[in-house]
């Protein structure tokens, strides 16, 4: 004769078996990421955090607000796990920090180098005038110089100032330089009167502009865990490139800029992306030599010393095959 189990052992034996399968899931891993700013050029890790794509990878993100350069020295001291200041960590690994870029989200500065001099109407018209930066080696003047470059001309040939930021625009405006590398944003204040575009850098010149850097140490050691958070930012990448309003929703709960203000960045962002989180060896090398340059390294390292793209890579061939954002 069968013997039928009671509801009551049935109820039971299933509550036993829910509490040993919760028991076995592990909590999240906290992990600490470095962002200046969560504005739309850290769309990917935004949407990585918000749609929940950390968490699938087994990773809580514990965001730290810092700028490049502390957020570098943190990276080396190994209290930080990774960096979204890529360009500052590649200026530290030239002077040999133990760190490596692992992956570029965007390679084109979106900077347009305007002037407000009627009289200058070319690159070489700005030859011996002042051009006004935010800090050297920042990412506006990097790309001016490769833009110089691109065209044949010596970068020594011009007088780089450096200004801080929020003053930056209104010496431009002031005409006490000559012109400026400036953003999208402080294009569309200009008024024809006031500024007039020599160059788009967008278009003419490539650079590893923001991503993700890692120590050395930990990319040797736990090369898994990096895995685990490319595969995150990828996911975030693909769905915040295909979708604009959800994405500019959930910047907007980390950043208090107007609506328009914000999606005039997205768009911007959108055009300055690499295709597939890496970029191409000859625009690595050009960038290694321009910056080497700037700090005065005495010998170069080769482009394998400071980058490593075999995950993203892996990452982004197994997302093609078996993975799509959805709403």
């Amino acid at each position: 004769m069968m013997i039928r189990p009671s509801r009551k052992r049935l109820i039971g034996f299933f509550s036993a078996l829910c509490f040993s399968i919760s028991f076995k899931v592990a909590p999240a891993e906290e992990i600490t990421v470095s962002y200046a700013s969560l504005t739309a050029a850290y769309m990917d890790h935004v949407v990585a955090m918000e749609k929940g794509y950390a968490l699938e990878e087994g990773l809580n993100v514990k965001v730290m607000r810092a700028g490049g350069g502390t957020a570098t020295q943190t990276l080396l001291s190994g209290q930080l796990h990774f960096s979204s200041s890529a360009g500052t960590a590649l200026s530290a690994a030239l002077r040999g920090g133990l760190v490596k870029i692992v992956y570029t989200n965007m390679s084109r500065p979106t900077y347009r180098l305007v002037s407000n001099k009627p009289e200058i109407k070319t690159l070489q018209d700005l030859v011996g005038k002042k051009i006004a930066i935010n800090t050297f080696g920042d990412t506006g003047h990097l790309a001016t110089l490769l833009l110089f470059k691109k065209h044949g001309l010596d970068p020594k040939s011009f007088l780089f100032i450096a200004v801080r930021n929020e003053a930056r625009f209104p010496a431009f405006v002031s005409g006490s330089v000559d012109a400026a590398p400036l953003s999208p944003r402080d294009v569309a204040q200009l008024s024809p009167l006031k500024g007039h575009i020599l160059a788009d850098t967008t278009k003419e010149v490539q650079l590893v502009w923001n991503g993700v850097a890692v120590s050395s140490k930990l990319l040797a050691e736990n090369p898994l865990l990096v895995e685990r958070f490319l595969r995150a930012v990828a996911k975030g990448r693909e769905f915040a490139r295909r979708y604009k309003e959800p994405t500019i929703a959930m910047i907007a709960k980390h950043n208090p800029s107007p609506l328009d203000v914000l999606s005039l960045d997205y768009d911007t962002v959108l055009g300055s992306m690499t295709e597939a989180g890496w970029v191409a060896d000859d625009v690595l090398r050009d960038e290694i030599v321009t910056r080497g340059e700037l700090i005065k390294v005495a010998k170069l390292p080769e482009a394998g010393q400071l980058f490593d793209y075999r995950i993203i890579k892996k990452v982004y061939t197994e997302l093609k095959k078996s993975w799509k954002p959805e709403l």
